[in-house]
Protein backbone atom coordinates (compact mmCIF):
# COMPACT_ATOMS: atom_id res chain seq x y z
CA UNK A 1 0.00 0.00 0.00
CA UNK A 2 1.53 3.60 -1.45
CA UNK A 3 1.81 6.03 1.24
CA UNK A 4 -0.09 9.09 1.31
CA UNK A 5 2.36 12.02 2.20
CA UNK A 6 -0.52 14.53 3.02
CA UNK A 7 -0.07 18.44 3.29
CA UNK A 8 -2.83 19.83 4.94
CA UNK A 9 -3.37 23.72 3.90
CA UNK A 10 -5.84 25.95 6.03
CA UNK A 11 -6.74 29.39 5.05
CA UNK A 12 -9.00 32.15 6.73
CA UNK A 13 -9.26 35.30 4.82
CA UNK A 14 -9.58 37.90 7.67
CA UNK A 15 -8.63 38.25 11.17
CA UNK A 16 -12.10 37.84 12.49
CA UNK A 17 -12.95 34.72 10.23
CA UNK A 18 -9.72 33.21 12.33
CA UNK A 19 -11.49 33.61 15.58
CA UNK A 20 -14.89 32.00 14.57
CA UNK A 21 -14.82 28.55 15.99
CA UNK A 22 -16.12 26.79 12.81
CA UNK A 23 -13.51 28.05 10.55
CA UNK A 24 -10.84 29.11 12.67
CA UNK A 25 -7.45 27.57 11.36
CA UNK A 26 -7.38 25.90 14.75
CA UNK A 27 -10.88 23.92 13.93
CA UNK A 28 -9.78 23.58 10.28
CA UNK A 29 -6.72 21.93 11.46
CA UNK A 30 -8.35 19.72 13.95
CA UNK A 31 -11.00 18.86 11.36
CA UNK A 32 -8.24 17.46 9.21
CA UNK A 33 -6.24 15.55 11.20
CA UNK A 34 -9.11 13.71 12.70
CA UNK A 35 -9.47 12.89 8.98
CA UNK A 36 -5.97 11.27 8.29
CA UNK A 37 -6.43 9.45 11.95
CA UNK A 38 -9.75 7.96 10.71
CA UNK A 39 -7.55 6.79 7.62
CA UNK A 40 -4.95 5.11 9.55
CA UNK A 41 -7.38 3.63 12.16
CA UNK A 42 -10.82 2.60 10.50
CA UNK A 43 -9.28 1.84 6.57
CA UNK A 44 -6.43 0.82 7.83
CA UNK A 45 -4.38 2.93 5.59
CA UNK A 46 -0.56 4.56 5.58
CA UNK A 47 -1.39 8.68 5.88
CA UNK A 48 1.03 10.58 6.83
CA UNK A 49 0.98 14.51 7.41
CA UNK A 50 3.45 15.96 5.90
CA UNK A 51 3.23 19.62 6.48
CA UNK A 52 0.46 21.93 7.72
CA UNK A 53 0.20 25.15 5.63
CA UNK A 54 -1.65 28.03 7.58
CA UNK A 55 -3.09 30.94 5.23
CA UNK A 56 -3.97 33.77 8.41
CA UNK A 57 -5.88 36.69 6.76
CA UNK A 58 -4.80 35.78 3.12
CA UNK A 59 -7.73 36.27 0.55
CA UNK A 60 -8.19 33.34 -2.30
CA UNK A 61 -8.68 35.81 -5.25
CA UNK A 62 -5.07 34.70 -6.65
CA UNK A 63 -2.53 32.82 -5.92
CA UNK A 64 -0.02 35.39 -4.41
CA UNK A 65 0.28 33.74 -0.80
CA UNK A 66 3.39 33.14 0.82
CA UNK A 67 2.46 29.26 2.62
CA UNK A 68 0.55 28.41 -0.52
CA UNK A 69 3.77 29.39 -2.25
CA UNK A 70 5.74 27.08 0.08
CA UNK A 71 2.95 24.33 -0.75
CA UNK A 72 3.68 24.24 -4.51
CA UNK A 73 7.16 24.27 -4.03
CA UNK A 74 7.08 21.31 -2.28
CA UNK A 75 4.98 19.75 -4.62
CA UNK A 76 7.57 19.99 -6.85
CA UNK A 77 9.99 18.74 -4.72
CA UNK A 78 7.91 15.35 -4.41
CA UNK A 79 7.22 15.73 -1.00
CA UNK A 80 3.82 15.51 -0.90
CA UNK A 81 1.09 13.66 -3.35
CA UNK A 82 -2.30 14.42 -1.40
CA UNK A 83 -3.96 17.75 -0.44
CA UNK A 84 -6.51 17.75 1.96
CA UNK A 85 -8.57 20.83 2.42
CA UNK A 86 -12.05 21.79 4.45
CA UNK A 87 -13.66 23.30 1.35
CA UNK A 88 -12.19 23.75 -2.38
CA UNK A 89 -12.56 27.86 -1.90
CA UNK A 90 -9.07 27.35 1.32
CA UNK A 91 -7.21 26.50 -2.27
CA UNK A 92 -8.65 29.29 -4.92
CA UNK A 93 -12.26 31.05 -5.45
CA UNK A 94 -11.01 31.04 -9.32
CA UNK A 95 -12.28 28.49 -11.55
CA UNK A 96 -9.74 29.65 -14.42
CA UNK A 97 -7.12 29.02 -11.29
CA UNK A 98 -8.56 26.02 -10.24
CA UNK A 99 -8.12 24.80 -13.61
CA UNK A 100 -4.92 25.32 -14.28
CA UNK A 101 -3.78 24.04 -10.70
CA UNK A 102 -5.43 20.23 -11.41
CA UNK A 103 -3.32 20.04 -14.65
CA UNK A 104 -0.04 20.84 -12.04
CA UNK A 105 -1.34 18.30 -9.45
CA UNK A 106 -2.38 15.79 -12.77
CA UNK A 107 1.64 16.10 -13.89
CA UNK A 108 2.52 15.56 -10.62
CA UNK A 109 0.67 12.69 -9.09
CA UNK A 110 -1.09 15.26 -6.55
CA UNK A 111 -4.62 14.18 -5.21
CA UNK A 112 -7.50 16.59 -3.63
CA UNK A 113 -9.07 16.04 -0.93
CA UNK A 114 -12.14 18.59 0.03
CA UNK A 115 -13.95 17.32 3.65
CA UNK A 116 -16.82 20.51 2.84
CA UNK A 117 -17.73 19.52 -0.76
CA UNK A 118 -17.27 15.52 -0.44
CA UNK A 119 -15.20 14.68 -2.65
CA UNK A 120 -11.49 12.72 -3.23
CA UNK A 121 -9.95 12.68 -6.53
CA UNK A 122 -8.14 9.66 -5.91
CA UNK A 123 -11.81 8.18 -6.20
CA UNK A 124 -13.80 7.81 -9.75
CA UNK A 125 -16.24 9.87 -8.23
CA UNK A 126 -14.25 12.39 -7.68
CA UNK A 127 -12.53 12.54 -10.76
CA UNK A 128 -16.06 13.35 -12.26
CA UNK A 129 -16.64 15.95 -9.97
CA UNK A 130 -13.41 17.49 -11.00
CA UNK A 131 -14.20 17.04 -14.50
CA UNK A 132 -17.15 18.55 -14.54
CA UNK A 133 -16.34 21.90 -12.38
CA UNK A 134 -13.20 22.26 -15.58
CA UNK A 135 -16.65 21.94 -18.15
CA UNK A 136 -17.60 24.71 -16.34
CA UNK A 137 -14.10 26.77 -15.41
CA UNK A 138 -13.51 25.91 -19.42
CA UNK A 139 -17.22 27.43 -20.59
CA UNK A 140 -15.80 30.68 -18.36
CA UNK A 141 -13.26 31.01 -20.10
CA UNK A 142 -15.06 30.58 -23.63
CA UNK A 143 -17.31 33.05 -22.54
CA UNK A 144 -14.56 35.40 -21.91
CA UNK A 145 -13.13 34.72 -25.15
CA UNK A 146 -16.38 35.39 -26.80
CA UNK A 147 -16.65 39.14 -24.81
CA UNK A 148 -12.70 39.39 -26.62
CA UNK A 149 -13.51 38.58 -29.79
CA UNK A 150 -16.93 40.70 -29.48
CA UNK A 151 -14.39 43.77 -29.04
CA UNK A 152 -11.66 42.61 -31.88
CA UNK A 153 -14.68 41.97 -34.30
CA UNK A 154 -15.62 45.99 -33.48
CA UNK A 155 -12.47 47.15 -33.56
CA UNK A 156 -11.66 45.31 -37.22
CA UNK A 157 -14.81 46.72 -38.60
CA UNK A 158 -13.34 50.49 -37.59
CA UNK A 159 -10.15 49.53 -39.63
CA UNK A 160 -8.07 49.15 -36.02
CA UNK A 161 -4.77 46.46 -36.23
CA UNK A 162 -6.12 43.69 -33.63
CA UNK A 163 -2.42 43.53 -32.33
CA UNK A 164 1.03 41.13 -33.46
CA UNK A 165 3.65 41.93 -35.03
CA UNK A 166 3.38 42.29 -39.01
CA UNK A 167 6.61 42.06 -41.87
CA UNK A 168 6.50 45.81 -43.07
CA UNK A 169 4.19 47.66 -40.88
CA UNK A 170 4.64 49.65 -37.17
CA UNK A 171 1.86 50.78 -34.88
CA UNK A 172 1.21 54.41 -35.59
CA UNK A 173 2.09 56.35 -32.23
CA UNK A 174 0.10 59.09 -33.40
CA UNK A 175 -2.97 57.04 -34.13
CA UNK A 176 -3.90 54.06 -32.00
CA UNK A 177 -4.20 51.15 -33.64
CA UNK A 178 -3.26 51.91 -36.98
CA UNK A 179 -0.68 50.32 -39.24
CA UNK A 180 2.22 52.91 -40.45
CA UNK A 181 4.26 51.35 -43.16
CA UNK A 182 7.96 50.53 -42.40
CA UNK A 183 9.96 51.55 -45.73
CA UNK A 184 12.89 49.22 -44.89
CA UNK A 185 10.71 46.41 -44.03
CA UNK A 186 8.04 46.81 -46.88
CA UNK A 187 10.64 46.53 -49.38
CA UNK A 188 11.53 42.79 -48.48
CA UNK A 189 7.55 41.76 -48.69
CA UNK A 190 7.12 43.88 -52.14
CA UNK A 191 10.41 41.30 -52.92
CA UNK A 192 8.94 38.64 -51.91
CA UNK A 193 5.96 38.68 -53.76
CA UNK A 194 7.78 39.68 -57.00
CA UNK A 195 9.64 36.23 -56.49
CA UNK A 196 6.47 34.57 -55.92
CA UNK A 197 5.46 35.31 -59.19
CA UNK A 198 8.75 34.97 -60.76
CA UNK A 199 9.69 31.77 -59.08
CA UNK A 200 6.52 30.02 -58.72
CA UNK A 201 6.28 29.00 -54.80
CA UNK A 202 6.45 29.64 -51.53
CA UNK A 203 9.34 27.87 -50.97
CA UNK A 204 11.61 28.80 -54.02
CA UNK A 205 10.83 32.69 -52.31
CA UNK A 206 12.20 31.65 -48.71
CA UNK A 207 15.59 30.23 -50.66
CA UNK A 208 15.86 33.54 -52.56
CA UNK A 209 15.04 35.46 -50.20
CA UNK A 210 17.68 34.25 -48.06
CA UNK A 211 20.40 34.01 -50.22
CA UNK A 212 19.64 37.65 -50.87
CA UNK A 213 20.99 38.37 -47.35
CA UNK A 214 17.38 39.22 -46.29
CA UNK A 215 16.77 38.50 -42.82
CA UNK A 216 13.56 38.65 -40.17
CA UNK A 217 12.95 42.23 -38.51
CA UNK A 218 14.98 42.80 -35.47
CA UNK A 219 12.34 43.70 -32.07
CA UNK A 220 12.72 43.78 -28.88
CA UNK A 221 10.57 41.84 -26.21
CA UNK A 222 8.44 43.50 -23.33
CA UNK A 223 11.50 42.42 -21.03
CA UNK A 224 13.63 44.00 -23.56
CA UNK A 225 15.41 40.72 -25.28
CA UNK A 226 16.23 41.19 -28.85
CA UNK A 227 14.70 38.51 -31.06
CA UNK A 228 14.87 38.56 -35.19
CA UNK A 229 17.61 38.76 -37.65
CA UNK A 230 16.73 35.05 -38.37
CA UNK A 231 16.62 33.08 -41.49
CA UNK A 232 13.33 32.95 -43.33
CA UNK A 233 11.04 30.22 -42.97
CA UNK A 234 8.67 28.85 -45.39
CA UNK A 235 6.23 29.49 -42.78
CA UNK A 236 7.50 33.12 -42.32
CA UNK A 237 7.06 33.50 -46.13
CA UNK A 238 3.74 31.91 -46.41
CA UNK A 239 1.99 34.23 -43.45
CA UNK A 240 3.68 37.16 -45.53
CA UNK A 241 2.29 36.10 -49.07
CA UNK A 242 -1.35 35.32 -47.89
CA UNK A 243 -1.53 38.35 -45.28
CA UNK A 244 -4.21 40.71 -47.16
CA UNK A 245 -2.94 43.63 -44.88
CA UNK A 246 -1.01 44.45 -47.62
CA UNK A 247 -3.65 45.58 -49.67
CA UNK A 248 -4.73 47.53 -47.21
CA UNK A 249 -7.45 44.96 -45.17
CA UNK A 250 -8.09 43.96 -41.64
CA UNK A 251 -8.66 39.84 -41.38
CA UNK A 252 -11.01 39.01 -38.64
CA UNK A 253 -13.69 36.23 -38.35
CA UNK A 254 -13.07 34.72 -41.95
CA UNK A 255 -14.05 38.56 -43.12
CA UNK A 256 -11.86 41.25 -44.96
CA UNK A 257 -12.87 44.75 -43.48
CA UNK A 258 -11.22 48.19 -45.00
CA UNK A 259 -8.23 49.22 -43.04
CA UNK A 260 -7.38 52.92 -42.14
CA UNK A 261 -3.79 51.85 -42.85
CA UNK A 262 -1.88 52.45 -46.17
CA UNK A 263 -1.62 49.18 -48.69
CA UNK A 264 1.79 48.25 -50.11
CA UNK A 265 0.86 45.75 -52.61
CA UNK A 266 -1.28 45.54 -55.34
CA UNK A 267 -4.59 43.94 -55.65
CA UNK A 268 -3.85 42.26 -58.71
CA UNK A 269 -0.60 41.54 -57.92
CA UNK A 270 -1.45 39.98 -53.95
CA UNK A 271 -4.51 37.70 -55.96
CA UNK A 272 -2.13 36.40 -58.55
CA UNK A 273 -0.12 35.25 -55.71
CA UNK A 274 -2.83 33.52 -53.86
CA UNK A 275 -4.30 31.69 -57.40
CA UNK A 276 0.04 30.24 -57.57
CA UNK A 277 -0.15 29.16 -53.83
CA UNK A 278 -3.66 27.83 -54.53
CA UNK A 279 -2.74 25.70 -57.32
CA UNK A 280 0.48 24.69 -55.28
CA UNK A 281 -1.30 23.52 -52.78
CA UNK A 282 -3.80 21.37 -54.50
CA UNK A 283 -0.93 19.41 -56.47
CA UNK A 284 -0.15 18.75 -53.02
CA UNK A 285 -3.32 17.19 -51.82
CA UNK A 286 -4.49 13.60 -51.72
CA UNK A 287 -8.32 13.46 -52.88
CA UNK A 288 -7.76 9.83 -51.79
CA UNK A 289 -7.17 10.16 -48.29
CA UNK A 290 -10.52 9.88 -45.68
CA UNK A 291 -11.28 13.32 -44.72
CA UNK A 292 -10.19 13.72 -40.76
CA UNK A 293 -12.92 12.52 -38.38
CA UNK A 294 -13.38 12.95 -34.68
CA UNK A 295 -14.00 9.22 -33.17
CA UNK A 296 -16.14 10.86 -30.35
CA UNK A 297 -16.93 7.15 -29.00
CA UNK A 298 -13.29 6.44 -28.95
CA UNK A 299 -12.27 4.12 -25.77
CA UNK A 300 -16.40 4.05 -24.38
CA UNK A 301 -18.02 1.68 -27.32
CA UNK A 302 -17.80 -1.54 -26.46
CA UNK A 303 -19.38 -4.54 -28.60
CA UNK A 304 -22.64 -6.40 -26.93
CA UNK A 305 -21.77 -9.66 -28.53
CA UNK A 306 -18.46 -9.89 -27.27
CA UNK A 307 -17.61 -7.29 -24.16
CA UNK A 308 -14.57 -5.77 -26.35
CA UNK A 309 -13.78 -2.31 -27.68
CA UNK A 310 -14.30 -1.30 -30.79
CA UNK A 311 -11.64 0.84 -32.81
CA UNK A 312 -12.44 3.40 -34.87
CA UNK A 313 -11.65 2.71 -38.47
CA UNK A 314 -11.97 4.63 -42.24
CA UNK A 315 -11.20 3.89 -45.69
CA UNK A 316 -12.78 4.79 -49.24
CA UNK A 317 -15.14 2.80 -51.22
CA UNK A 318 -15.11 2.46 -55.39
CA UNK A 319 -16.49 5.59 -55.66
CA UNK A 320 -13.95 7.49 -53.83
CA UNK A 321 -16.11 8.26 -51.30
CA UNK A 322 -14.68 8.16 -47.45
CA UNK A 323 -16.40 6.29 -44.77
CA UNK A 324 -15.70 6.04 -40.96
CA UNK A 325 -16.83 3.52 -38.75
CA UNK A 326 -16.27 1.01 -35.30
CA UNK A 327 -15.40 -2.25 -36.07
CA UNK A 328 -15.04 -4.57 -32.91
CA UNK A 329 -11.12 -5.17 -31.76
CA UNK A 330 -11.70 -8.87 -31.41
CA UNK A 331 -13.70 -9.50 -34.64
CA UNK A 332 -10.89 -7.43 -36.24
CA UNK A 333 -7.88 -9.13 -34.55
CA UNK A 334 -9.30 -12.68 -34.75
CA UNK A 335 -11.97 -12.78 -36.98
CA UNK A 336 -15.78 -14.33 -36.76
CA UNK A 337 -14.14 -17.19 -35.00
CA UNK A 338 -13.45 -14.78 -31.68
CA UNK A 339 -16.46 -12.63 -32.16
CA UNK A 340 -19.44 -12.69 -34.94
CA UNK A 341 -20.26 -9.03 -34.44
CA UNK A 342 -19.12 -6.50 -37.70
CA UNK A 343 -19.32 -2.83 -37.56
CA UNK A 344 -21.72 -0.13 -36.92
CA UNK A 345 -21.02 3.08 -39.13
CA UNK A 346 -19.22 6.20 -37.25
CA UNK A 347 -21.78 9.09 -37.27
CA UNK A 348 -25.30 7.69 -36.66
CA UNK A 349 -23.93 5.58 -33.65
CA UNK A 350 -22.21 9.10 -32.19
CA UNK A 351 -25.40 11.42 -33.33
CA UNK A 352 -27.64 8.22 -31.64
CA UNK A 353 -25.74 9.68 -28.38
CA UNK A 354 -25.58 13.14 -28.56
CA UNK A 355 -29.07 13.48 -29.36
CA UNK A 356 -29.88 11.04 -26.63
CA UNK A 357 -28.25 13.20 -23.56
CA UNK A 358 -29.56 16.13 -25.70
CA UNK A 359 -32.67 14.28 -24.72
CA UNK A 360 -32.14 14.22 -21.31
CA UNK A 361 -31.23 17.98 -20.74
CA UNK A 362 -35.13 18.48 -21.77
CA UNK A 363 -36.59 15.30 -19.58
CA UNK A 364 -36.79 16.69 -15.85
CA UNK A 365 -38.48 13.79 -14.88
CA UNK A 366 -36.20 11.11 -16.10
CA UNK A 367 -33.09 13.30 -14.98
CA UNK A 368 -34.41 13.16 -11.50
CA UNK A 369 -35.64 9.37 -11.99
CA UNK A 370 -31.85 8.73 -12.42
CA UNK A 371 -30.77 11.09 -9.39
CA UNK A 372 -33.00 8.79 -7.20
CA UNK A 373 -31.66 5.48 -8.60
CA UNK A 374 -28.47 6.20 -8.05
CA UNK A 375 -28.79 7.30 -4.42
CA UNK A 376 -30.81 4.59 -3.68
CA UNK A 377 -27.89 2.28 -2.39
CA UNK A 378 -26.54 5.50 -0.95
CA UNK A 379 -29.64 6.36 1.21
CA UNK A 380 -29.69 2.58 2.31
CA UNK A 381 -26.93 2.79 3.97
CA UNK A 382 -26.93 6.32 4.92
CA UNK A 383 -30.20 5.64 7.22
CA UNK A 384 -28.24 2.85 8.62
CA UNK A 385 -25.36 4.83 9.58
CA UNK A 386 -27.72 7.48 11.23
CA UNK A 387 -29.50 4.70 13.37
CA UNK A 388 -26.18 3.82 14.41
CA UNK A 389 -25.31 6.96 15.48
CA UNK A 390 -28.13 7.51 17.58
CA UNK A 391 -27.83 4.61 19.20
CA UNK A 392 -23.95 5.59 19.80
CA UNK A 393 -25.46 8.99 20.85
CA UNK A 394 -27.85 7.09 23.52
CA UNK A 395 -24.78 5.13 24.98
CA UNK A 396 -22.46 8.03 25.24
CA UNK A 397 -25.20 9.59 26.87
CA UNK A 398 -25.54 7.25 29.68
CA UNK A 399 -21.75 6.75 29.89
CA UNK A 400 -21.51 10.79 30.14
CA UNK A 401 -24.62 10.90 33.01
CA UNK A 402 -22.73 7.84 34.91
CA UNK A 403 -19.33 10.18 35.05
CA UNK A 404 -21.32 13.10 36.34
CA UNK A 405 -23.05 10.70 38.85
CA UNK A 406 -19.53 9.10 40.01
CA UNK A 407 -18.41 13.03 40.10
CA UNK A 408 -21.14 14.11 42.23
CA UNK A 409 -20.52 11.33 44.59
CA UNK A 410 -17.35 11.89 44.98
CA UNK A 411 -17.74 15.49 45.92
CA UNK A 412 -20.49 14.78 48.72
CA UNK A 413 -17.68 11.85 50.49
CA UNK A 414 -14.65 12.70 49.32
CA UNK A 415 -11.46 10.79 48.70
CA UNK A 416 -12.71 6.96 50.06
CA UNK A 417 -15.25 7.22 47.46
CA UNK A 418 -12.70 8.56 45.25
CA UNK A 419 -10.83 5.29 45.57
CA UNK A 420 -13.96 3.36 45.38
CA UNK A 421 -14.57 4.45 42.18
CA UNK A 422 -11.34 5.12 40.75
CA UNK A 423 -11.08 1.91 38.15
CA UNK A 424 -14.87 1.81 37.59
CA UNK A 425 -14.73 5.58 36.14
CA UNK A 426 -11.27 4.97 33.97
CA UNK A 427 -13.66 2.10 32.73
CA UNK A 428 -16.43 4.58 31.57
CA UNK A 429 -13.74 7.39 30.59
CA UNK A 430 -12.30 4.60 28.38
CA UNK A 431 -15.72 3.73 27.13
CA UNK A 432 -16.59 7.12 26.16
CA UNK A 433 -13.31 7.74 24.27
CA UNK A 434 -14.25 4.95 22.18
CA UNK A 435 -17.57 5.92 21.94
CA UNK A 436 -16.48 9.72 20.73
CA UNK A 437 -14.42 8.15 18.39
CA UNK A 438 -17.17 5.67 16.61
CA UNK A 439 -19.05 8.50 16.70
CA UNK A 440 -16.30 10.47 14.31
CA UNK A 441 -16.09 7.95 11.72
CA UNK A 442 -19.62 7.39 11.78
CA UNK A 443 -19.57 11.23 10.30
CA UNK A 444 -16.14 10.55 7.77
CA UNK A 445 -18.76 7.45 6.74
CA UNK A 446 -21.28 9.51 6.12
CA UNK A 447 -18.93 12.16 4.25
CA UNK A 448 -17.71 9.56 2.31
CA UNK A 449 -21.23 8.41 1.02
CA UNK A 450 -22.46 11.80 0.53
CA UNK A 451 -19.80 11.84 -2.44
CA UNK A 452 -22.06 9.47 -4.36
CA UNK A 453 -25.19 11.64 -3.90
CA UNK A 454 -23.61 15.36 -4.69
CA UNK A 455 -22.00 13.49 -7.65
CA UNK A 456 -25.50 12.44 -8.95
CA UNK A 457 -26.84 16.11 -8.33
CA UNK A 458 -23.41 17.76 -9.81
CA UNK A 459 -24.44 15.40 -12.54
CA UNK A 460 -28.34 16.33 -13.15
CA UNK A 461 -26.84 19.40 -13.21
CA UNK A 462 -24.40 18.91 -16.13
CA UNK A 463 -26.99 16.98 -18.20
CA UNK A 464 -29.10 20.80 -17.84
CA UNK A 465 -25.78 22.62 -19.40
CA UNK A 466 -25.02 20.57 -21.47
CA UNK A 467 -27.79 21.83 -24.84
CA UNK A 468 -25.74 25.11 -23.85
CA UNK A 469 -22.35 24.00 -23.80
CA UNK A 470 -22.38 22.04 -27.17
CA UNK A 471 -23.24 24.89 -28.86
CA UNK A 472 -20.66 26.25 -28.74
CA UNK A 473 -18.20 23.56 -28.98
CA UNK A 474 -15.86 21.91 -31.68
CA UNK A 475 -16.19 17.70 -32.07
CA UNK A 476 -12.80 17.34 -30.09
CA UNK A 477 -14.19 19.45 -27.42
CA UNK A 478 -17.83 17.30 -27.53
CA UNK A 479 -15.85 14.70 -27.64
CA UNK A 480 -14.15 15.17 -24.10
CA UNK A 481 -17.76 16.11 -22.96
CA UNK A 482 -18.91 12.54 -23.65
CA UNK A 483 -15.94 11.10 -21.53
CA UNK A 484 -17.25 12.76 -18.47
CA UNK A 485 -20.94 11.90 -18.65
CA UNK A 486 -20.63 8.96 -20.45
CA UNK A 487 -19.25 5.78 -19.00
CA UNK A 488 -19.76 3.25 -21.77
CA UNK A 489 -21.92 2.93 -25.37
CA UNK A 490 -23.13 -0.73 -25.72
CA UNK A 491 -23.29 -1.82 -29.49
CA UNK A 492 -25.73 -4.55 -29.83
CA UNK A 493 -26.04 -5.86 -33.77
CA UNK A 494 -29.34 -6.94 -34.90
CA UNK A 495 -28.19 -10.90 -35.45
CA UNK A 496 -30.96 -11.03 -38.63
CA UNK A 497 -29.62 -7.73 -39.60
CA UNK A 498 -25.81 -6.60 -39.26
CA UNK A 499 -27.14 -3.04 -40.34
CA UNK A 500 -29.39 -2.07 -37.98
CA UNK A 501 -29.23 -2.56 -33.68
CA UNK A 502 -29.79 -0.87 -30.23
CA UNK A 503 -27.56 0.91 -27.82
CA UNK A 504 -27.05 0.26 -24.21
CA UNK A 505 -25.82 3.68 -22.75
CA UNK A 506 -24.73 3.78 -19.02
CA UNK A 507 -23.97 7.24 -17.69
CA UNK A 508 -20.81 7.95 -15.65
CA UNK A 509 -21.26 6.98 -12.01
CA UNK A 510 -25.44 6.64 -12.43
CA UNK A 511 -27.01 3.19 -12.48
CA UNK A 512 -26.66 1.06 -15.68
CA UNK A 513 -29.72 1.76 -18.13
CA UNK A 514 -30.64 -0.31 -20.54
CA UNK A 515 -33.38 1.94 -23.00
CA UNK A 516 -35.74 -0.32 -24.74
CA UNK A 517 -35.95 -0.99 -28.41
CA UNK A 518 -39.30 0.24 -28.92
CA UNK A 519 -38.47 3.97 -27.34
CA UNK A 520 -38.98 6.47 -29.91
CA UNK A 521 -35.38 7.95 -30.56
CA UNK A 522 -34.08 4.40 -30.50
CA UNK A 523 -36.20 3.41 -32.95
CA UNK A 524 -35.18 6.28 -35.53
CA UNK A 525 -31.36 5.09 -34.79
CA UNK A 526 -32.55 1.45 -35.89
CA UNK A 527 -33.67 3.31 -38.97
CA UNK A 528 -30.93 5.46 -39.63
CA UNK A 529 -28.52 2.16 -39.31
CA UNK A 530 -30.58 0.41 -41.82
CA UNK A 531 -30.42 3.37 -44.61
CA UNK A 532 -26.57 2.76 -44.49
CA UNK A 533 -27.11 -0.74 -45.55
CA UNK A 534 -25.90 1.19 -49.29
CA UNK A 535 -22.16 2.39 -47.95
CA UNK A 536 -21.76 -0.22 -44.98
CA UNK A 537 -23.21 -3.10 -46.15
CA UNK A 538 -21.72 -7.17 -45.40
CA UNK A 539 -17.92 -8.64 -45.85
CA UNK A 540 -18.99 -9.50 -49.59
CA UNK A 541 -18.97 -5.77 -50.77
CA UNK A 542 -16.18 -3.50 -52.00
CA UNK A 543 -17.70 -0.71 -50.79
CA UNK A 544 -17.25 -1.49 -46.92
CA UNK A 545 -14.30 -2.22 -44.81
CA UNK A 546 -12.64 -5.34 -45.47
CA UNK A 547 -13.89 -7.64 -42.61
Amino acid sequence: MSIKKCALYIRVSTQRQASVEDGSLKAQEARLKAYVDYENINKGGKWEIVDIYREEGRSAKDLKRPEFQRLMADIEKGKINTIIIWKIDRLTRSLKDFSTLWEIFKEKGVQIISLNEKFDTSTAIGRAMINIILVFAQLEREQTGERTSATMQYRAEQGLWNGGRVIGYDLDPQNKGVLKINRQQIAIVKKAFDLCIEKGSAGQVQKALNELGYRMPVYKSRRGKEHGNTLFTKQAVIRMLTNPVYIGKISWGGKLYQGRHQAAIDEKKFFKVQEILRQNRKKKTNNKLPRKHVYLLQGILRCGKCGSMMSPKSGINGSGKPYHYYQCTRNSHIGNVACKAKYVPAKPIEDFVVDRIKELTTNQEEIEKMVKNANKHSSAKLKKLIQDKQNLQKALRQVKEKLNTMVDTIETNGVKAFKTLQERMATLEKQRQDLEKKLEAIDFEVTKIEQEKVSAEIMQHHFKSFRDIIKKTNPQRLKELLFQIVEFVEWHQNPDDSSSGHCKISYFEQPRLTFPRNKESEQGVNQLFAQSVNWLPGEDSNLGPAG
